[in-house]
């Protein structure tokens, strides 16, 4: 594997150089993870996961969304539910985790950020399964071998019901359902012989959340938690089916060939109903796709992978969407007047080809790994070749070993079911999105249980999709020709204008940066069912820039001048934005991971965590109060932010106190014939501090010293005066 990459194996160890490495038995019971293995990837150098983001990771300064995730190989939508805390994927279903963030192999795409390469169970040799509830979710596995061991079955559910736990203990505002999800995990695989082996894989997954705020007028806004959106209707949900059916063929040591068939089916299904906006996206993207990967191995100094694919996608998209008016103003959700509907239905047929290799020559103590892919979008008839590259060399005769290496490469994103690419209420012209990366660094073992690695980085982004207000189109359809009548449903509506000029496309690929940095990481191992201790330190050092590369009337002189269309359109000509720091730039990051199984029935472990604020922008002031909320009569004070790029209270310009906590966790094993209860305690945040994670504005309220307010994580229990941590218990039974 090549550098940057992270191995999380389960009982058959393997030692692989200049990737970090930890077992599943040491990430599946880590405090601060509430259960979930997934959650453990936060404590390595270069990834966290921000707030409300769905718990998707920032891996190396890149966006969120930028990341790619794989179960054998086959898409996964999202990998968490709408909880952030619980993934899509069973943990005893899963083998391995490799985490690439470096110089990822050409077999993988579509990712600026990282790729992580979830590998199921291969192989089952006794009847087995596993339950377990906490007050978050219930989940199940059961897998059994077929045939006299040719082949398996293993399958395996969750179910959150954060709804009927604390959604029924009275701290939830009143209108609010919390999210209900399930997801599921099958597989299926048989082996005729050694050369001829098939597989069926199969993973769902399904959330939703209701918000209906009561339209009760609130004379004390400060106990009205919804008082500023009384009246809206949110229904949110999501979703995904994955199937894949895999064929290998080896016909001896030095080659194999694995053709997979696959079936992707994601969705969105999301209405939305506040004053004068409405929103109804009803959106599917089916594939069918054909896949081949191939190896060979020609000498014991040249190897070769190989391999295409091929889908076509059907993208079915219906509904409708608010529109600004005018999309230069700053517009406020509560102006009745200031939006328009437009029709966002519409149906594509895409093809999407591609093709990769990867060389791998080994010399001696040099290996060398070059590779190139080349990925094509039928509709926007655009193509890129992405080349990239490893280097490495191994020094003995140092304690237990060095290893030097390098790498870098050309990677590419397109945003593949996203509104910026609509042909409707996007930019069908939009580019594939692009990192430069590059690295290096070294990588020492001290002795068989202690590793140490180095590393240095940096990643150049560009043709990044951004919101762009001003470009537009000479001419295009107006999309309000074809909207669904709201009340009827009936479409087709006549325009006097079925088209327009200047249409506005909304996104852009102006956006660039860099990020860059360095990374520390020692860890201690131990063997497989061993009494010893084990545990890691994480350290990354970074910084991370954006500038959206347009123009921004803020960095204008002369922006209180009364302009005519002509004359802004000529302006926004000459992007004038400069490089701000980005707003998930963390410059210190630090995890240190201790766990001790002290004997057949106690296991401890421990998990401190320390990272620097992300920045925010500071709110100045308000706008007097210029709107209320048509359903209770509430005044809206909205908030107002600093419009000079050269003072202090500009974007992203301040920063919280650090982040930090400590997190344990205690378990205690049953032991029983037919197998173990495993019961557990975890306390999150033991020193109980109150960390702020960002301003928190209450718009109910005009701007004073105590509005804004911090606002907390949740790891802080608050009743009254009395403060406690964060505690979840929970059961596991395996049999």
């Amino acid at each position: 594997k090549p550098k940057g990459a992270l191995e999380v194996t389960g009982q058959k160890e393997k030692t692989v150089l200049s990737r970090y490495k930890v077992r599943y038995d040491e990430i599946k019971r880590m405090p601060g993870t509430l259960g979930e293995a997934l959650n453990a990837l936060q404590t390595l150098p270069g990834v966290f996961s921000p707030p409300f983001s769905f718990g998707n990771l920032v891996i190396r300064g890149a966006d969120p969304d930028a990341n790619t995730y794989l179960y054998d190989d086959l898409p996964i939508f999202y990998a968490y539910h709408f909880d952030t805390i619980n993934s899509v994927i069973h943990n005893d279903l899963i083998k391995t985790i490799d985490l690439y963030t470096g110089a990822y192999p050409a077999n993988y795409a579509n990712a600026l950020g990282g790729v992580i390469e979830i590998e199921s169970t291969e192989e089952v040799k006794k009847p087995s399964g596993q339950f377990s509830s906490s007050i978050l979710l219930s989940q199940g596995m059961y897998q059994t071998p077929l045939w006299e061991g040719k082949g398996y079955l293993a399958v395996g559910g969750k179910i959150g019901y954060l709804d009927r736990t604390i959604g029924q203990s009275g701290l939830v505002p009143e209108g609010i359902r919390l999210p209900r999800y399930t997801s599921t995990n099958a597989k299926f695989s048989y082996a005729f012989n050694p050369e001829h082996k098939v597989s069926f894989t199969s993973i769902t997954a399904q959330d939703s959340f209701v918000l209906n705020a009561p339209s009760k007028t609130q004379n004390d806004p400060t106990q009205d938690q919804l008082a500023a959106v009384a009246g809206i209707n949110v229904s949110a949900g999501r979703g995904f089916q994955t199937v894949g059916l895999r064929y290998i063929w080896t016909p001896g040591t030095k080659f194999n060939n694995r053709f997979t068939l696959i079936y992707f089916n994601p969705f969105v299904d999301t209405n939305v109903t506040f004053n004068s906006i409405k929103l109804l996206l009803r959106a599917r993207a089916p594939y069918i796709g054909l896949r081949q990967d191939a190896s060979w191995t020609a000498t014991d100094w040249f190897k070769i992978d190989f391999g295409t694919e091929v889908r076509e996608a059907s993208y079915r998209i219906e509904g409708y969407t608010p529109a600004a008016k005018d999309p230069l103003a700053t517009n406020s959700i509560y102006d009745n007047d200031a939006f328009t509907t437009s029709d966002i239905s519409e149906s594509t047929k895409i093809m999407y080809y591609s093709a990769h290799t990867n060389l791998h020559f080994t010399f001696g103590k040099l290996s060398f790994e070059p590779g190139a892919r080349y990925d094509y979008i039928g509709f926007s008839k655009r193509g890129v070749v992405g080349p990239r590259g490893v280097i490495s060399y191994k020094i003995d005769g140092l304690l237990k070993g060095t290893k030097i290496f390098a790498g870098a490469g050309d990677y590419y994103r397109f945003p593949f079911f996203d509104a910026a690419v609509s042909s409707k209420s996007g930019n069908p012209d939009i580019k594939f999105e692009k990192a430069f990366k590059y690295s290096g660094g070294l990588e020492q073992y001290i002795s068989e249980n202690w590793l140490a690695k180095f590393e240095l980085f940096k990643n150049e982004f560009s043709n990044l999709v951004t919101s762009d207000a001003y470009i537009s189109e000479p001419f295009g359809r107006n999309a309000q020709a074809n909207y669904y009548q709201l009340e009827t449903f009936i479409r087709n509506i006549p325009l006097s204008s079925p088209y327009v000029s200047n249409k506005s496309l909304g996104y852009s690929n102006s956006g660039s940066g860099w990020a860059h940095g360095f990374e520390v990481f020692i860890k201690k191992s131990n063997k497989p069912n061993s009494r010893d201790w084990y545990g890691w330190l994480s350290y990354t050092w970074s910084q991370t820039f954006r500038n959206p590369n347009r123009y921004d009337k803020d960095y204008d002189p002369y922006k209180e001048l009364v302009l005519t269309g002509r004359e802004q359109r000529f302006r926004s000509l000459f992007p004038n934005t400069q490089e701000l720091i980005y707003e998930f730039d963390i410059t210190h990051l630090v995890s240190l991971v201790y766990g001790w199984r002290i004997n057949k029935e106690f296991q401890v472990g421990g998990r401190w965590q320390y990272r620097t604020a992300y920045p925010y922008t500071p709110i100045i002031g308000d706008d007097g109060g210029q709107y209320t909320n048509a359903a209770n009569n509430q005044t809206i004070w909205s908030a107002k932010y600093s419009d000079n790029p050269w003072n202090n209270d500009y974007k992203n310009s301040r920063r919280q106190p650090p982040y930090h906590r400590l997190d344990i966790r205690i378990d205690r094993f049953l032991n029983y014939e037919w197998g173990y209860m495993n019961v557990y305690l975890e306390i999150i945040n033991v020193y109980m501090r109150e960390n702020t994670l960002s301003e928190s504005y209450s718009n109910t309220m005009p701007y004073s010293r105590t509005n804004p307010g911090p606002q907390g994580d949740f790891f802080v229990l608050k009743s009254g005066g009395i403060i406690m941590p964060f505690y979840n218990l929970g059961m596991e039974v395996r049999f």
